[in-house]
């Protein structure tokens, strides 16, 4: 297996479970690595679908984490 096939399986099993999950921090958290890993693959791989996807997913994660932990911290 190559390493960015590796880089890949990564990225979907961190995606797979941030569903499992039913708590939104979590699931934000894990989907964010996930993406994150994708992003990576989407890089060395010169797909800029992939590139342009997960940069926007990363985007909305860091955006609604934060918004999470100033809820929390309000709380």
């Amino acid at each position: 297996m190559s390493t960015l096939e590796l880089i890949g399986w990564i990225g979907n099993t961190f995606v797979i479970i941030s569903f499992l999950h039913n708590d939104t921090l979590k699931l934000r958290s894990y989907n964010l690595v996930g993406a994150s890993a994708w992003l990576i693959y989407g890089i060395v791989a010169n797909s800029y679908s992939i590139i342009f996807l997960n940069i926007v997913v990363i985007s909305i994660q860091v955006v609604k984490i934060t918004q999470i932990m100033r809820d929390r911290k309000k709380s």
